[in-house]
């Protein structure tokens, strides 16, 4: 724990973004379309606000792509699943640390949960060794 004191608040971007799932056939190919108003971090890598497309791989639904609309930003992590407990309702939920929004939890329109594991220590870690995303 950071001797500065730890500064962790959640915020649900269902509210705060425009966010909309769109189903597919194929689990593996549900996706959150998202505009991001904010910088955030996805592991090491920070990302500018801006439009993300949020998908499972489809080889492996445990690593999550998050890729601006342009393409020119992505970073990929794992996660693990979720168990959503709310009505099924697109959603990106992200921890504030210190100054800095951490990208922790996925839900798409089906209802299907990814997290991402983050913890105080973690997310310090991350933001000392963070890689700007750029092209």
């Amino acid at each position: 724990m950071s001797k500065r004191g730890v500064n962790l608040s959640r915020v649900v971007a269902g509210a705060a973004l425009l966010v909309a799932g769109s189903a597919s056939v194929a689990r593996a190919q549900e996706r959150i379309v998202a505009n991001v108003p904010f910088a955030f971090m996805v592991g090491k890598t920070q990302l500018p606000a801006g439009s993300y497309i949020v998908e499972e791989r489809f080889d492996d639904p445990s690593v999550v792509t998050i890729a601006s609309e342009d393409g020119r930003h992505v970073a990929m992590t794992l996660t693990i699943a979720g168990s959503s407990e709310s009505q099924p309702q697109a959603s990106l939920v992200f921890e504030k640390f210190e100054d800095q929004y951490f990208l922790q939890r996925m839900t798409c329109g089906d209802g299907t949960e990814r997290e991402i594991v983050l913890t105080p220590e973690r997310m310090e870690h991350d933001l000392v060794t963070v890689a700007p995303n750029n092209p």
